[in-house]
């Protein structure tokens, strides 16, 4: 299931994917263990083609935008990481990046940090609702954030920009008739949607320059 997404990915990621295949199938394994016991995923989603479809590989198509690797590990923050996706795969795959994963649900973050123990991720799991019970003051600053099917992603955006370094992005997974609207409630500079392969609206809105 996983070994078939590897020549869809993009070309320079393709490598990456391949070396951390096993890991990525071991991730979806522990989802499907886990939802017989909590709704992570819909029973819809919870369908292999569907699961790798929609879910993994949407996740994968964040990987050309995330921060190239440089002299420091790079720090991702995820909000409402629910499942684990995008955040998870993510963090497979890009083993240089350091992840805080934000979940509001107690047995969903338990979820969460089940598998990041399991799978050896650099990361750590925040059980709290953004903005309201996050601990804003005491955060590091992050380079890049994540969110995912957040109706309100925009204005979460803006309402996250203290925590991003100077020069961080945003990466929101949505559908492109919520995109415009979306740029708009952040206030970011510049904006561009990268359409998923074969989808009519799914893909990643990327948001940087932030005032």
């Amino acid at each position: 299931m996983v070994r078939s997404l590897v020549a869809r990915v993009p070309a320079e990621e393709r490598a990456r994917v391949e070396a951390a295949s096993g890991r990525l199938a071991a991730f979806l394994a522990i989802l499907l263990e886990k939802n017989t016991e909590m709704n992570l995923v819909s029973e819809r989603s919870a369908a292999p083609g569907v699961l790798a479809e929609e879910h993994l590989f949407d996740a994968l198509l964040g990987l050309p935008l995330l921060p190239r690797p440089g002299g420091r590990a790079a720090r991702l923050v995820d909000l409402g990481s629910g499942g684990g996706f995008p955040a998870i795969p993510l963090l497979v795959v890009r083993s240089d990046l350091e992840g805080t994963l934000v979940e509001s649900s107690r047995k969903k973050s338990a979820f969460l940090a089940e598998a990041i123990e399991r799978l050896a991720l650099t990361a750590q799991v925040l059980n709290a609702r953004f903005p309201g019970s996050f601990p804003m003051a005491d955060t590091l600053r992050y380079d890049v954030l994540t969110t995912r099917a957040v109706g309100s992603a925009g204005k979460l955006v803006r309402a996250a920009r203290p925590l991003l370094s100077p020069g961080g992005r945003a990466l929101l997974w949505t559908s492109e008739p919520l995109a415009a609207e979306a740029k708009r409630a952040s206030r970011a500079g510049r904006a561009s949607f990268h359409r998923a392969p074969g989808a009519e609206r799914r893909g990643i809105l990327l948001l940087e320059c932030f005032t």
